[in-house]
């Protein structure tokens, strides 16, 4: 009813995990694919679900299950243009400064108990899954993750202080709170990270980015991944620039900056994120009909963009309001007509994200795209 031209025999499944009505991440799966084929319109969109255990839906073998599907994926003779990951949770890197901080030798064990929180074993193994993120891109797939729902300290929300665990959970929240604890894989330079937008009194023209008193959207540096160099530019801008920047000592200024970018995320960023892949995905088949092929990686094209100061017609409007503190009393905040640490450029412009896309016009030299591939997109 809402979306009457949706054409629901584009969607297809590449694994026999379907999923359950009611489980873990069946709503998930969902959004997934209503807002991809919703803003992508008859975009072929392959579902490709490998959770089989709770495990991999909310624990630590979560890391694992998406490392096997960035590997295999890279490996196909035929990959998909777009790929749109919802799911996540704190690097490796941030539980093990939680726990380290935290000195309790039950950290790591409660952490496994909280959903979705610390799914990754290793830095190693993210190393080896931002590998696997950098091949897919070499390879013409444009890659999107969800920026997280915990501002720029959790990755959902504070740890409950209530119950048994109470002084422990109290404890990581001061942690938290006293740190700017990064999210992956949206952390991987080799993805679109999108951060989430919503609407003061529902007017699309008053955009705020998304932010309740207890979630918020994902934002940060990355404490495992330097910033590339398309990024250094924007970055430097945003910090030299905003006065109410949150302690130097809690974050890691010379990392990967996120998001990149954002979208409505009513129900958070794993709303927003199949939002822009799907927009994309209408965008490659612009180009396709034009002798074009994929795009790949496009933040260094989307960065250029804005360090050329002849360009004007932005693919992204800047959100000039926002922060990501959401139950802390520090984060980042937005900064107007600019790149910040909140919604990165912003939400998409259309016409101005077709005329930039859609040719290879604007291309920078060290962004060259790839070879022609076939036409799908992947949640």
């Amino acid at each position: 009813k809402e979306c009457p031209l949706l054409n629901m025999s584009k969607i297809s499944y590449d694994t026999s995990n379907e999923g359950t009505t009611g489980g873990d991440n069946f709503a998930e799966g969902n959004l997934d694919v209503e807002m991809i084929t919703s803003f992508g319109l008859n975009v072929n969109t392959i579902v490709s679900n490998t959770n089989a255990s709770s495990t991999t839906e909310e624990g630590n073998g979560f890391g694992d299950a998406l490392l096997n599907f960035l590997t295999d994926l890279a490996a196909r003779d035929d990959v998909p243009h777009v790929l749109s990951m919802s799911l996540g949770s704190l690097s490796s890197a941030s539980c093990n400064l939680l726990c380290n901080e935290v000195d309790d030798s039950e950290c790591a064990a409660y952490l496994q108990t909280q959903r979705q929180v610390c799914m990754f074993t290793t830095t190693e193994q993210t190393a080896k899954i931002n590998l696997a993120l950098q091949v897919l891109g070499s390879r013409g797939v444009t890659v999107f993750a969800a920026s997280g729902d915990g501002g720029s300290h959790f990755s959902f929300s504070a740890f409950d202080e209530t119950g048994d665990d109470a002084d422990l959970a109290s404890a990581l929240n001061e942690v938290s709170c006293a740190n700017q604890l990064p999210v992956f894989p949206t952390g991987s330079p080799y993805l679109v990270a999108v951060g989430g937008e919503e609407w003061l009194d529902g007017d699309s023209s008053q955009p705020v980015a998304w932010q309740t008193s207890s979630y918020g959207g994902g934002a940060g540096f990355s404490r495992q991944f330097a910033a590339p160099a398309h990024q250094r530019t924007a970055v430097d801008y945003y910090v030299k620039t905003v006065s109410s920047l949150p302690p130097v000592d809690s974050f890691n200024v010379s990392g990967r900056a996120y998001p990149d970018v954002a979208a409505v995320a009513a129900d958070g960023t794993s709303m927003s994120c199949p939002i822009v892949a799907g927009i994309v995905s209408l965008i490659l088949d612009h180009r396709f009909n034009a002798g074009l092929g994929p795009l790949g990686l496009i933040t260094p094209r989307l960065y250029a963009a804005y360090n050329d100061p002849a360009q004007t017609d932005y693919p992204f409007t800047s959100i000039n309001s926002g922060s990501t503190n959401t139950s802390c009393d520090n984060g980042f905040v937005a900064l107007p007509s600019a790149f910040d640490l909140v919604t990165g450029f912003g939400r998409p412009n259309w016409p101005n994200l077709l005329a930039m896309f859609s040719t290879d016009d604007h291309l920078p030299t060290n962004a060259a795209p790839s070879n022609r591939g076939t036409t799908t997109a992947t949640a």
